[in-house]
């Protein structure tokens, strides 16, 4: 039922803005969502992603229905390390962009990390957005992590993170049962990397009971949650909060009100607005002219001065922009992290495809991976990235069946 209740919570994000019709969305979402469960529960991932797909073209003509699959199966597609599907998934429900080009003209660009960081010093909430299936939005998280420690942030809430997650990380990896969108290896990072800064891990949301169901009810219980576990704890706290899509919203979400229960102002940071298409015509043309006229390798956003651009300034307070996805061998650089390079060998899968490989710290039943991709071919090669120490690299089939295992100390 756990799954079930997370797939609504997906669906949520879509863009159904009325509660009337968000109700209607969710009713469908949890329907469809208890059809994919049950012909996919206890199966690998491998063997998911065909099923979720065979859904999406039986409801092609149902829009809400199709949304719903959709969004899911990106979500399962970045699990999978495979961004470009990602990207060309997002799109299938996308409509041409006709919005006008944005005036830059006045703004420069900068680095996102330097800038976000030097306007961090004046604020005591930090809050970044992520869309749900971009794991490529975990990583400027992970970027300014570091830095935001040493100006004397302490905690880390997360959204999608469950009541019982701190017990679980304190295990030295993240299992499956942390949460639900760290089951991709790049949040799997992420929430490591903060747990060992020193970060106290917060989740926050879904802790109150539910009495009426609305957006508004569960943006307050989570303010609330985040007052009491951070500033009630110590007023002078500095906690940095990783969410989804309108999260960070100043006007009626959890940013408003944190602001009405906390009196602090919070740095918003928007990655959902302005981004890369499978196709240039699904992007916002701000974008495209963007990322064609600025040289820079890394994320990054436009500064005036102090003031910073935003692509709704009532909404957040930084769109961050980043450039379009290079890649190495089949993987996005960004996912790499700075870590190290191993390419797989052509017989590694031993000719049974799709076949998954997946990087792990301990190799236990439940932890989620350091690194994972799938291969769907012997022609198409791959590389993973390695962490520090012991990396041990499985390759398993569709059933789920290991393959090879081979152990790697980097």
């Amino acid at each position: 039922m756990k799954k079930v209740i997370l797939f609504c919570l997906l669906a949520s994000s879509s863009a159904y803005p009325a509660e009337s019709e968000r109700e209607q969305f969710l009713l469908e979402a949890n329907k469809i969502g208890k059809q994919i469960l049950e012909q996919t529960k206890g199966k690998s991932l491998v063997y998911k992603l065909p099923i979720i797909e065979s859904f999406a073209k039986k409801f092609t003509s149902n829009y809400s229905a199709f949304d719903i699959i959709i969004q899911n199966l990106g979500v399962q597609y970045s699990f999978a390390g495979l961004h470009k599907k990602v990207l060309f998934t997002k799109d299938r429900t996308a409509r041409v962009e006709n919005s006008s080009l944005e005036d830059l003209t006045n703004y420069k660009e900068q680095d996102a990390i330097v800038e976000i960081l030097e306007r961090a010093k004046k604020h005591q909430i930090v809050m970044v957005n992520e869309a749900h299936d971009i794991a490529q939005h975990r990583v400027l998280t992970y970027r300014i992590l570091s830095g935001l420690w040493e100006q004397g942030y302490r905690y880390f809430a997360v959204e999608t993170l469950s009541n019982s997650a701190s017990l679980q990380i304190d295990k030295g990896f993240i299992t499956n049962n942390v949460g639900y969108y760290t089951r991709e290896a790049l949040y799997a990072n992420l929430i490591l990397k903060a747990k060992e800064l020193g970060f106290e891990i917060v989740s926050y949301d879904q802790h109150k009971p539910s009495k009426l169901n609305t957006i508004d009810e569960r943006e307050r219980n989570a303010g609330l949650t985040i007052k009491e576990k951070v500033f009630d704890k110590n007023p002078d706290g500095k906690v940095v909060i990783h969410v989804g899509y309108s999260h960070i919203n100043e006007e009626k979400w959890l940013a408003s009100k944190l602001k009405d229960i906390t009196n602090l102002e919070t740095l918003t940071i928007d990655q959902t607005t302005r981004v890369e298409r499978s196709n240039k015509k699904y992007e916002h043309p701000t974008y495209t002219k963007a990322v064609k006229d600025v040289d820079l390798h890394d994320p990054f956003i436009f500064v005036n001065g102090d003031k910073t651009w935003s692509s709704d300034s009532k909404k957040w307070d930084v769109s961050v922009f980043w450039p379009r996805t290079r890649y190495l061998n089949g993987r996005p650089k960004w996912a790499s992290l700075n870590r190290e390079t191993y390419d797989l060998a052509s017989n590694d899968c031993s000719n049974l495809y799709p076949c998954m490989v997946e990087v792990f710290k301990f190799n236990h039943t439940d932890e989620v991976p350091l690194d994972r991709i799938i291969i769907s071919s012997k022609e198409e090669p791959k590389t993973v990235f390695l962490s520090q120490g012991s990396n041990i690299i499985v390759m398993s089939n569709s059933n789920g069946k290991q393959i090879k295992r081979i152990t790697v100390h980097n």
